[in-house]
């Protein structure tokens, strides 16, 4: 009786563990603390994502915040994802990430978190953006295709196991900017 209790109790806990991990990306939030002093903005996205396709979003910039960025990734994906940020009012790519280090080291990311010397803290990369006027940045996530996937289907192959699936998220924080001024 002592074992069936522990089991449904084991259960219990682990189903909301399971769940956020297949499919429901957006609970993903609620697992990271904003530093302050920024704050979560409301327009941070998460999706689950599939190899092969690409996705894309605007995000409006309004002056007087300064702004943060942070992309994670399901290690599903291996890196092979490219995260690029263009500003819709002069065209110009502002930021062109692939998921993979520059070192090109399997299992390393540009996303990797690393050692902060002066707070002595992990962290986890990110972007600022201290817009002087109010813009739009689009923000485009492609997904690149798993290994032999691309292959598969210029032969006409069904590869069902071969497309990869799990969450991309866009952690979006912003703050009063600095120079703020009316």
């Amino acid at each position: 009786m002592k074992t069936l209790k522990l089991h449904l109790i084991s259960l219990l806990i682990l189903t909301p563990l399971f769940s956020f991990s297949q499919g429901d990306c957006s609970s993903f939030f609620k697992y990271r603390n904003p530093e302050p002093p920024y704050e979560y903005n409301d327009q941070s996205k998460g999706a689950v994502c599939v190899s092969g396709n690409s996705y894309d979003f605007n995000l409006p910039l309004i002056k007087g915040k300064d702004y943060r960025l942070k992309f994670y990734a399901a290690p599903i994906f291996d890196n092979r994802i490219r995260f690029k940020i263009i500003d819709e009012s002069s065209n110009k790519t502002v930021l062109d990430l692939p998921g993979e280090s520059d070192s090109g080291v399997a299992g390393t990311s540009a996303l990797q978190e690393y050692f902060n010397e002066e707070d002595g803290k992990m962290v986890h990369p990110y972007f600022d953006f201290y817009p002087v006027t109010s813009t739009n940045l689009k923000i485009i996530i492609d997904v690149l295709p798993a290994p032999g996937q691309k292959e598969a289907e210029a032969a006409g192959a069904k590869v069902p196991d071969k497309i990869l699936k799990g969450c991309i998220t866009v952690v979006i924080l912003d703050k009063p900017a600095v120079d703020s001024s009316f």
